[in-house]
């Protein structure tokens, strides 16, 4: 899903995650279709909300505290689908063992990796914490993916912004071709909108052929 039903969506607002989540996939023209000309800002906000969840455990006692609450909650429901028959107090020294251990993974990488491996069969809990690093691994590769691609459409933006307008020669006996315009980066193509050289007609049309 990439449809976004706010044109600036805040940090932490729901269709932050769905906007970042889509990134990979968003063509600079896409984005700024997309979000309009809160393109800058939302992707500043995007990269921001990747770098959060990126951060490492909380070394603060109140913050690792938190922390520790949510993973065992996680690690508590692993134990119970591998092992629903073991001792109480084994599964909270299990647990306890755990927290410590997955504490050097980025604290929520280690949550979201819980989480996904409880999809996942095991026979024993020593296979966990292997699972659990392998998934955290992949999670980290597709936050540090969505911040490249947001800071690929920001970069596109000011290099466009910088840019003089690149509109082909004004010809009263040649229209601008459907190939010029989809060559044009976006803010061009406003620019050509504005002063008359192609018609948002011209410009629909070269897109439709485009899709």
């Amino acid at each position: 899903m990439d449809q976004l039903t706010t044109t600036a969506p805040a940090l932490g607002h729901p269709d932050m995650a769905s906007m970042v989540s889509s990134l990979p996939r968003w063509t600079t023209e896409r984005a700024v279709e997309a979000l309009g000309t809160d393109t800058p800002e939302a992707l500043t906000a995007a990269i921001a909300l990747v770098d959060r969840e990126l951060r490492p455990v909380p070394r603060d006692a109140e913050g690792r505290k938190a922390w520790g609450l949510a993973i065992d909650d996680r690690l508590r429901r692993l134990a119970a689908k591998i092992a629903p028959g073991m001792a109480p107090a084994q599964g909270e020294e299990w647990r306890s063992a755990m927290v410590e251990a997955l504490a050097d993974l980025p604290a929520m990488v280690a949550l979201t990796a819980c989480k996904r491996a409880m999809h996942r069969p095991f026979q024993f809990l020593n296979q966990v914490e292997g699972a659990v690093r392998e998934i955290a691994a992949s999670v980290i590769e597709e936050r540090e993916t969505r911040r490249r691609a947001a800071e690929r459409i920001l970069r596109d933006l000011e290099r466009a912004a910088a840019a003089p307008p690149a509109l082909p020669p004004a010809d009263p006996d040649r229209p601008v071709t459907a190939d010029e315009i989809r060559a044009m980066p976006p803010s061009v193509r406003a620019m050509g909108v504005k002063i008359g050289a192609i018609s948002e007609a011209d410009v629909a049309a070269a897109l439709a052929v485009d899709e």
